[in-house]
Formats: C-alpha cells, structure tokens, sequence
C-alpha cells in the first residue's frame, strides 16, 4: 500500500512538472512554484521529453490507480487508508500549474468582472480593458458572457475579492473550493454506496482517487467539484426517507453553480409520484418538486443579486468549436461527404445530440425507477457527450454516481472511458498541439509515443495454481448456477433425477446436485423444500444417490455474474467430475451420461454443441437470438484461433469437465459464458463435442440481454489481454471473494 501512495505521488509529480515545462507555466516565472502563462503557449526548450515527462506520468498514474483498486479487492482497505493515498497524489497538482485548460484563469477574470460590477450575463471578460488577469484566458472566451449559475458568479467574485488582483491567489482559492466540494461528494458517494449494498472504499477509488477528477478538478479547478458537492449530497440525502424535499433543495442549489445537476430533481422526483394512487396525485407531487426547485433557484438569484440573467446567457449561448465535441465532429464528417452548408449540417447535429440525450433521460427516468440513481449517472454522461461543448472533465458529471451504484464491479467501461478521457488534452489546451506540430518532425512524434507505448506494458505476475485435491471419483457433481428459476426448480430436479439412473454404467453411486444461486426471489427457498423431501425418498435400487446442496450467494458474493457463480461451485463441489447446466430445462438431462463417457484421460472438457451433426437451437433461440449467437461463437474463434478455433459451440453453457485438471486461479469469468474462459485459459485439455437439440423455455424469463452482450464482449477482451503476456496485467479484473468460501446447505 504504501508503494502504490508513494508511485502515484511521484506519477503526479512527473505530470504536474511535464505539464508545468509544456507550457503550463511562464517559462522566465520567477515565483515560487509556477508563474502564469501568457497567450499564445510559450513552452520551455525541449518540448517533447516535457511532453514524455506529462504523458507517461498520467500512463503511471492511471497504473497506480487500477492497482489501487485490484489491492483493496485482495485485501481491504479501510476508508483512512484510502484517504491518505488520495491526498497524496492530489498533492503535487495543488500546488501546481492548473492542468487542462485555462479555464480557472476564466473565472477568476469573470469574478473580477463581477467585482467591478459589470453584468457577466451581458458581457465578457475583454470589457476589463486592459486588466492583467485577462493575459492568461483563453481568447475564446474573452466576448463570452457567463454560463454559469448566480451561486458560482457570487463565490468567483469573493475570491477575486480576496485575491486583491494577484491572479495565482485566485487559482489557488478557486482550488481551496473545488477541494472542499470534492470532500461534500466524497461523503455522499460513500454514503450513496452503502445504501445501495456496494463497497464504500471501492466507490472511493473508482471516483475520487480517480486520475480524470484529480486532474481536472483538483488542478484544473474546475466548478464541476462545486456542482458535485450539492449535487451528490443532494442524492443521498434525497434518498433517506422523509428527506427527500431536502435533497432536492441541495440539486436545485447545485444547478444555480452548473444547469446540469437540476436533472437529479427529475430522478429524485419521479419515483416519489408514482408511489401515489391516482395521476392527479403524481402530478402534484411532480408540480410540488418542481415549484420547490424553481423556487431554490429564484432564491439563489434574488440573494446573489443576479437574478435570471444567466438563464438568457445560457439560451443565447453560441458554442465554441471545441475540438472533443462527438456532434461536431460527426456534423463535420456528414458535411465533409455530402457537401452539405458545414453551419446548418452542425446546428442539426447538435440539436440532435441534445434530442437523443433528453429523449434518453426519459426512458431512464420512466423505466429505471428503482435503480435511478445508476440511471441518473448515465443520463449526465449522456448529456456530457452530447453537449455541443464536450469537454473531459464533463464525464465527471455522471461518473461519481456511476461510481457509487456499480463499486465492486468489473466497470470495463468505466476504467477505460476515464483513462481515454484522461489522455485527449494537452498540458494547457489543444493550443500547444499546433506548436507540437510546428515545432517538431513527425519521426520524432512518432518516437516518443512509441516509448509511451512501452510504459503501458505490463507484465503478468505469475499465478499461483490452485488445484483441487480432495476431490471424490466415485461422486459426479452437478453444478446448477441460478437466478430467479424458482418455478422451473421442481420439473428440473424430477428430469435430472430421473436421467441419472443411467449413471450406473460408469459405477458412480453418488450425484451431488449443487445449486449456486443468485436470487432474490423465492427460489433457494424452493430448493430447500425439496432437500427436505428428497431426505425422506430413497433411490430406485441401483440408481444412484441424488443430493441436493444449496449456495445461496449474498449480494456482496456475487462476483462474475453466472461464470463466477460455476467458479465458487468448482470450489466447493465434491465430486472429480463436473457437469455445468442451466436450471432452465433448456439443456436437456438425459445427455448427461453422454457427456460424462466423453471424459478420459486425453479429454479434459466434452461439450454439448448445436453446432454439430445432431445438434440443433431447436425453439430456445429466436432468429435474432440465433444469429446474435452464431456472431459472438464466430468472434470468439476470431479472437482465439488456435485455443477456440477446434470448439463449434464455444458459448454452450451445457459440459462436463475433469475438475481435477482446472486451475481455479487461472479462471476469472464474467457474465454467463464460462466455457470461453476455460477453454482459452486451458489449451491443454483435450475436447470433444455431443450434439444436443437446445429446447424452449417453459416458465421464467431469459437472462440473455443487451447488457450481457455487451458484457460478453468486454470479457472476451479481457480474456484477450490476459493472455498476452506482455499486457497480461493491464487489465484489473474482479477475483471474486477472498478467503475461505461459503459453505452450501447440505440436506442430511
């Protein structure tokens, strides 16, 4: 642990004196730490080993951070630990140069404006005249009149106030503000996350120790830490009862900083009104929230003194052409091929990224009610993207409540957004680009994103093997991996018992059923019902002896998704010989026999296939389900030529396996495809296919959707990676539970 503050501290420092070099700061500065840049960028001599020094500390600092998060999942870190790390790595861009943009250079000239008693909603910072602050905005904002909300005018006016005209005081208190509302959001991720049931430490990690939020709202100084404080307090208080009306007076305060937070108003709003009988009453708790939100704001300008202003700078607004904007670009590229007027084809473009996100909202809002607050964070990362102005730091909008509701996940997605994010500006804007590239040759570019390259290498430590040894050969176990099957429980047991009589032929008088289950329904109390009949029934003479065993997953075990559901089963069945099968009564139980005289000492893994002579999708799989399956089998091969490229139906959920060749270590799965994790992490084993008809659900619902496409997808990347060897630890996967395992319920 304390490697990983001590790395992440010298990864900061490595950005924060990159960054300063690259023109971030004044190269004759004579103050202290740094001294504010003029316009137009004026780097030190040796732009590109500063430019080296600032990319391969953040390449550092984001291996600091994943690794941060794969420690505290193999040993728990307490909240003060955390704490202490994040300090550390937030330090050196404290005291640094603002990073990123210059926007804080921004505000302190509109705070000065605001000072003077100039109307920041009708004019911009150029009206100062002559004043020095204006030396280190961006020209694009010189005519610009504020966007943002009274609050934020008022407490920018304080600081310039209090700064007395010295610009880097000004940073520094625009700094000491965007700390204290990280702080506010710190409490309310960590409180957001226990009341959802995940891991307060690991939201920590994914938000705050975040390199994307210590970069761009710790030294860049962005409002966004402002908005977030009322903003995700506003949440969780929201979220406790009777203190609703609460939270949403703190997410109309937060949108008086920045507009984007009044949609958690919405999400905080929405589910209390449905609670009611009749729409008349929905509506007026809709209207009640809303007039109490209206009201907040009205408040904050009358007090303030700035009033409405800011809502008719904000609908006046003319975008700047920020160059990360995915409508400009993609109007940009629309009018490059059609010819089309570029101004007309990028208004469209824009006001169709606006559409899509608010027609987005409110199917999240309308559908995902009782998760809202996941909603919530996707809908603000929408928003972000599809803002004519997307700006990195946006991402940070969403990403705190993204972090809190999915902490102890995998978060491919989430990881790898924040790390591209991180890496799309320049130490002081995309000025410096153009300087770049004026002032160096392309081999030398090409050279030193090569070596940074070579950083992001990250070789494999070796695995420790772990092999089951205590495992009995005259007993076959059936691992059944469920989720909300309780009414297909009973037909599965009586189909599988009775299938199993023909199990007599191998000389195996023991069937051990193990259910690992991932319900909240009624279903482990269905299989613990049927432990107790099956106590008093004996076996057919010279079947063998069926028992059923229950691990029932808790929330907080369910790592992996149905793959680590079959991982903690390998852990505790009892028998050398596996069968993995759905509880669904789509895989059919009479192949079992088949499966298992399949197993021998060259054969490691025999799988029933649809996708041999004999074997059909029968009527599980509609047609669009079909060739869903056929692509993901087919990209799957792709991906693992030699390793998959001998399977037909890599993605059966149907097989028999020799436990006693499994290294358990090696497996990591993620989502409900387990056979692609063993067999590309298991070459050696032999493997034959059994052709079986796939049949149609009879009751329950399929757990097959969008998101587990999705997921799949990401964990055959992530299978991918690990073995690489040279990128085999780039990825932080989840390694399920530590220590010792829970203990299935044993009938007798």
């Amino acid at each position: 642990m304390v490697s990983l503050a001590a790395i992440g501290f010298l990864a900061s420092l490595l950005v924060v004196a990159g960054g300063t070099l690259a023109g971030a700061a004044e190269p004759n500065g004579s103050t202290l730490w740094w001294s504010v840049p003029a316009v137009p960028v004026q780097p030190s001599l040796g732009l590109l080993p500063a430019l080296f020094a600032y990319y391969g500390g953040l390449i550092v600092l984001v291996r600091a951070w994943l690794l941060l998060r794969r420690f505290h999942q193999s040993n728990p870190m307490t909240l003060g630990a955390v704490a202490m790390i994040i300090v550390m790595w937030a330090v050196p861009m404290l005291l640094g140069p603002p990073l990123g943009s210059r926007d804080v250079y921004a505000y302190a000239a509109q705070g000065r404006m605001a000072e003077q008693g100039l109307d920041v909603y009708e004019q911009g910072p150029a009206d100062l005249g002559s004043d020095p602050v204006l030396d280190a905005v961006d020209p694009l904002y010189l005519d610009a009149p504020v966007v943002y909300g009274p609050v934020f005018v008022s407490m920018a006016s304080q600081a310039s106030s209090f700064a007395g005209g010295k610009l880097i005081t000004a940073v520094y208190l625009f700094r000491a503000m965007a700390v204290v509302g990280l702080l506010a959001a710190s409490v309310g991720v960590w409180d957001l996350a226990r009341s959802l049931g995940r891991d307060p430490v690991d939201a920590l990690i994914l938000a705050i120790a975040n390199p994307l939020v210590l970069f761009h709202l710790v030294a860049g100084a962005h409002n966004e830490a402002i908005m977030l404080g009322f903003l995700v307090s506003g949440v969780a208080i929201g979220r406790r009862p009777g203190l609703r009306h609460v939270g949403i007076a703190l997410c109309a305060f937060a949108s008086a900083v920045k507009l984007p937070a009044i949609l958690a108003v919405a999400f905080l709003a929405w589910p209390w009104a449905i609670e009611a009988r009749t729409w008349r009453h929905r509506i007026a708790r809709l209207a009640l929230c809303g007039a109490e939100a209206l009201a907040v704001v009205a408040l904050t300008g009358r007090v303030t003194g700035w009033g409405w202003g800011w809502v008719n700078a904000l609908a006046s607004n003319q975008p700047v052409d920020a160059y990360l904007s995915v409508t400009s670009v993609l109007g940009g590229a629309i009018s490059l091929a059609t010819g089309l007027n570029p101004e007309t084809v990028l208004e469209i473009a824009r006001l169709g990224g606006l559409l899509l996100a608010g027609g987005v909202t409110m199917v999240l809002l309308l559908r995902r009610h009782e998760t809202w607050p996941t909603a919530l964070g996707w809908s603000l990362v929408l928003w972000a993207l599809m803002h004519p102005t997307t700006q990195p730091w946006y991402l940070t909008w969403g990403l705190l409540f993204l972090a809190a509701a999915t902490a102890g996940e995998r978060n491919r997605v989430f990881l790898s957004g924040c790390a591209l994010a991180l890496f799309a500006v320049l130490p002081i804007g995309p000025q410096l680009g153009f300087v770049v590239l004026d002032a160096n040759g392309v081999e030398q570019i090409v050279i030193g994103c090569l070596a940074l390259a070579v950083l992001t290498f990250s070789p494999g430590r070796p695995i420790r093997p772990r092999f089951r040894t205590d495992l009995d050969d005259q007993t076959v176990s059936v691992v059944v991996p469920t989720r909300s099957e309780a009414a297909n429980i009973g037909p599965f047991i009586d189909r599988l018992t009775s299938a199993v009589a023909d199990v007599e032929e191998r000389n195996l008088p023991a069937v051990q059923l193990l259910f690992v289950d991932d319900s909240d329904d009624q279903t482990p109390q269905v299989i613990e019902a049927r432990q107790h009949q099956m106590l008093s029934t004996s076996p057919a003479p010279g079947s063998p002896t069926v028992t059923v065993e229950l691990l029932h997953r808790s929330p907080e075990q369910r790592w992996g998704g149905l793959g680590g559901a079959v991982v903690d089963g390998f852990a505790i069945a009892a028998g050398s010989t596996v069968v993995v099968m759905d509880g669904d009564l789509q895989h059919p139980a009479e192949r079992i026999v088949d499966l298992l005289g399949r197993l021998d000492h060259q054969v490691g893994i025999s799988i029933a296939s649809r996708r041999v002579a004999g074997g059909h999708d029968g009527d599980g799989l509609t047609v669009p389900r079909r060739a869903l399956s056929l692509a993901c089998s087919t990209a799957a091969r792709l991906l693992f030529p030699a390793r998959l490229g001998r399977v037909n139906d890599p993605l059966s959920g149907f097989f028999a396996v020799d436990l006693r060749r499994i290294d358990l270590n090696r497996l990591r799965p993620d989502g409900f495809k387990i056979l692609v994790e063993l067999l590309a992490t298991h070459p050696e084993l032999g493997v034959s296919e059994v052709p079986f008809r796939f049949a149609s659900r009879s009751q329950g619902l399929s757990k097959a959707s969008f998101s587990e496409g999705a997921r799949f997808a990401g964990h055959l990347i992530d299978v991918r990676i690990r073995q690489l060897k040279p990128w085999a630890g780039a990825f932080v996967g989840q390694l399920g539970p530590q220590g010792p395992q829970p203990q299935p319920a044993r009938n007798g």
